[in-house]
């Protein structure tokens, strides 16, 4: 496998940006160039490393790696604090240890709610998950990849976008998509109807994907942002699985000289 990056500067992202029709201008580092406000438009970069970006034009950053005066040292100012990511090591033979003991019995429970589980490499096509996740995004005010940009990286990179799906008896009860880029594996979007939960199905489910990822090669499941303050319960979630929290860099601007 390639080497290990998060999606967002990932050759695979870079083409399913390019066909969705963001002006990428560089795919290793991802570099776009978009309008922000009344800066105009500007080269930005997210989830990338400073010393990748050194010697490119690149005006605004989302940092990688928590290491604020190599920033500073490249010309950059601060502007947003960093955030937090969970990250899953998926280098054990058993997953299971490494979780908290509440998460490791309700997922007990939810294998032996007998949920059936399929497995399928989306190729972009419509599907009953973007529906629900779109509809819960718009319920609790947050903006997510779009569904468009997701179908296009599915359609670019063959067997690269994994749905897995739960199902109590012949009713769908939760599902999420897995991307596949490198050594790294990205949990993307997900959702459960109550009966999931109660089932725990997203448990299950994102166990069976950890397990799945592990056996494809992957290192790392990247679960995303950890926001305790705003989405406390999506945060036990992520950790108790046996996630480690890592915190990225901050955004950054630079309007000097490159």
């Amino acid at each position: 496998m390639t080497r290990a990056t998060p999606l967002q500067q990932s050759t695979g992202f870079a083409r399913a940006l390019t066909a969705y029709g963001a002006t990428v201008l560089s795919d290793e580092p991802v570099l776009l160039q978009r309008q922000f406000g009344r800066f105009g438009r500007l080269v930005f970069a997210s989830r990338a490393a400073v010393d990748a970006v050194s010697g490119t034009p690149v005006r605004i950053l989302n940092g990688e790696h928590d290491c604020p005066q190599s920033y500073r040292d490249a010309g950059f100012r601060q502007i947003i604090t960093p955030a937090h990511i969970a990250e899953w090591d998926l280098r054990r033979t058993d997953l299971r240890p490494t979780m908290s003991g509440k998460w490791r019995n309700q997922l007990i429970k939810g294998e032996r709610a007998g949920l059936r589980i399929k497995e399928t490499n989306w190729r972009g096509n419509s599907h009953w998950l973007f529906e629900n996740a779109e509809k819960l995004a718009r319920q609790r005010r947050f903006r997510p990849l779009p569904t468009g940009l997701l179908a296009m990286f599915a359609h670019m990179n063959r067997n690269d976008a994994v749905i897995f799906e739960a199902f109590d008896r012949a009713t769908p009860v939760a599902a999420c998509l897995i991307l596949r880029h490198g050594p790294v594996a990205t949990y993307q979007t997900a959702w459960s109807a109550p009966k999931g939960y109660a089932l725990q199905a997203p448990r299950v489910l994102l166990h069976h994907a950890a397990t799945r990822m592990a056996a494809l090669g992957h290192v790392t499941l990247d679960l995303g942002l950890v926001q305790t303050d705003t989405a406390a319960g999506l945060a036990r979630f992520k950790l108790g699985s046996g996630a480690r929290l890592r915190k990225l860099g901050g955004t950054w601007i630079r309007l000097g000289r490159c």
